[in-house]
């Protein structure tokens, strides 16, 4: 374990994992467009409507001030919060600075946002990243409770369902090794305490101590804002605004009329397109194309190349846009981002 940890921590070893993530990237996608007709996906590509796509910029740049609203919120519940109230432009350029990482560092993006607005606010860092660890238990409900509406929504192809994912993860689960992974944590639990006996930690623990409390005061933030209901709003439309995003697409492609699909169906298909984004490649490539492009066809009967049109545009559009707007919130001057102002 300790050689695996410093396999880990060392430039090599997160040279290895990246390389690994992007592989994986690279083999989803593969399978996405394999056995593909080419012609026919440059022509999809080709005869979009691509006046639809300022909307989906205006949507997806109102979501995430939405989210970046709910994250200030949390903010302030902070105990150690300044007097003054954040600005909300600043807690819109973090997140937007972490996305953008996330497309190179799978996950590193939200220690990154954190880093850079409790810098800027001269906030504790471990209390910022309680708030974030929050807001993504509050995403974790609303993808469950988003799972059980998509499952709803495709109540009429529960057959396909079962077949392309529901078995393939209990097939996974089945295979998963958990005589191994109980016996290691007996293992570690033993060690710990036998470290604990010995008072080993003791020094260790009054030095992360007011770190734990700094943390734990930002994992409660959602228990103690007293606007509860508007977090609730917020992450509400938040999550609706998602299904814009998925949705308008489909009309770019001429795919909703012939479909005959609405904007629930956006929705169902914003959800499933989350899962696979939730797998550790970069941005979540290969995985959000492969999983989306299968429920467009297996759910939708929608042609291959269609789908594959669809996921390769709303993947990469917002790629590049995720890239340009972190960069432009890192090259703006420091008067506008430092909260000099009051919103």
């Amino acid at each position: 374990m300790r050689f695996i940890g410093a396999i880990r921590s060392s430039r090599l070893g997160r040279g290895l994992l990246r390389t690994l993530s992007v592989l994986v990237a690279g083999i989803l996608i593969w399978l996405t467009l394999r056995g593909t007709d080419l012609s026919e996906f440059t022509s999809a590509l080709r005869t979009a409507n691509y006046w639809w796509v300022l909307p989906v910029i205006v949507i997806t740049l109102l979501s995430h001030v939405v989210r970046a609203w709910r994250w200030r919120e949390l903010l302030t519940a902070l105990r150690t919060s300044p007097t003054r109230r954040i600005p909300l432009f600043d807690v819109f350029a973090a997140l937007m600075i972490g996305y953008m990482v996330n497309y190179a560092l799978p996950r590193a993006g939200e220690l990154v946002r954190s880093t850079h607005l409790a810098a800027r606010q001269r906030l504790p860092l471990p209390g910022v990243v309680g708030t974030v660890v929050t807001e993504r238990i509050i995403d974790m409900l609303c993808l469950g409770a988003g799972i059980g509406v998509t499952g709803l929504i495709l109540r009429s192809h529960l057959d396909v369902l079962q077949t392309h994912m529901i078995q393939p993860l209990v097939t996974y689960i089945r295979g998963f090794p958990l005589v191994e992974l109980l016996i290691g944590l007996v293992i570690l639990g033993a060690l710990l305490f036998a470290v604990r006996r010995a008072g080993w930690l003791r020094p260790l623990g009054s030095k992360l101590r007011p770190l734990a409390q700094t943390f734990w005061d930002g994992l409660t933030t959602g228990y103690r804002l007293e606007k509860r209901g508007l977090l609730v709003a917020s992450t509400v439309a938040m999550w609706l605004l998602y299904g814009l995003m998925a949705y308008i697409p489909l009309i770019m492609f001429g795919l909703a009329v012939p479909f005959e699909l609405s904007y629930w169906d956006g929705l169902a298909i914003m959800f499933i397109g989350v899962i696979g984004v939730a797998v550790p490649t970069p941005g979540g490539a290969g995985s959000f194309h492969y999983i989306t492009s299968l429920a467009l066809t297996a759910f939708y009967g929608i042609p291959d190349a269609s789908a594959a049109a669809y996921v390769v545009f709303v993947h990469g559009a917002q790629l590049l846009l995720y890239l340009a707007t972190g960069l432009l919130m890192l090259l703006l001057k420091d008067g506008f981002t430092k909260g000099n102002y009051n919103q």
